[in-house]
């Protein structure tokens, strides 16, 4: 790989993540139940249930957009491949 800016074949390539984005999913049908049920327990033993019995939060997936980046050894430039 030859640079564009000084000629030089003295260049890196890298992979580097350009950005991401995160989806949520809610907790469905099963984790509304749960959290219905842990709030009538906590009625019941005046709040102590909640020290052990945690709240349902739903899911989370992120995913990353990943480029590949060349930068040239010798004049420190850098461009998309």
């Amino acid at each position: 790989m030859v640079c564009p800016k000084c000629n030089s074949t003295d260049v890196n390539t890298q992979i580097v993540q350009s950005g991401g984005k995160t989806k949520k999913h809610g907790n469905g049908i099963g984790g509304h139940l749960n959290n219905t049920a842990r709030g009538l327990t906590a009625l019941c033993t005046l709040g102590m249930s909640n020290l052990v019995w945690k709240k349902s939060k739903g899911n989370e997936k992120t995913s990353y957009n990943n480029k590949t980046v060349a930068v040239c050894q010798n004049c420190g430039h850098s461009w998309n491949v």
